[in-house]
């Protein structure tokens, strides 16, 4: 393939790229407010269609990874303002990803300790096999709803 198309090619993964990460970044978004809103319809849709536009992201950036190691410095050098924009776009997704993720751990802490206050177990300790303690499990419960 000759440099010529190499570039045009490298040209377009980049806008690609970008494009699939503005995408990302808005889904997350959606993400976070389904999981605050308890829609539970609307974020296995939304995980869906993230995982789809990473699996779309990680094929562009397979081969632009194989575009760049043909082309010379200087030859990337005109795309180094798309690059810093694309590692900023994927930073943001990131620290997105990071937010999510702090907030479902600290709502599971949360409701773990409500559980354990409402439901103390009287189990004593359980010692696996090799004389180590392990973490009761949580016993089940079955709320009637009828009234």
């Amino acid at each position: 393939m000759e440099k010529e198309e190499l570039l045009k090619e490298f040209s377009a993964i980049l806008t690609q790229e970008e494009m699939l990460l503005d995408t990302l970044t808005e889904k997350q978004k959606l993400l976070r407010t389904s999981i605050i809103d308890k829609d539970w319809e609307v974020l296995v849709d939304l995980i869906t269609e993230i995982n789809q536009i990473s699996d779309a992201f990680q094929h562009f950036d397979a081969r632009r990874d194989e575009i760049q190691e043909q082309l010379k410095s200087t030859e990337i050098k005109p795309f180094f303002d798309s690059l810093s924009m694309l590692r900023t776009k994927l930073l943001k997704c990131k620290m997105e990803n990071q937010v999510i993720s702090n907030y479902v751990n600290v709502t599971r802490e949360f409701i773990s300790e409500v559980v354990n206050k409402a439901l103390p177990q009287t189990r004593n300790k359980n010692y696996t096999k090799y004389g180590t303690i392990t973490q009761p499990q949580t016993a089940s419960v079955l709320v009637d709803v009828r009234g």
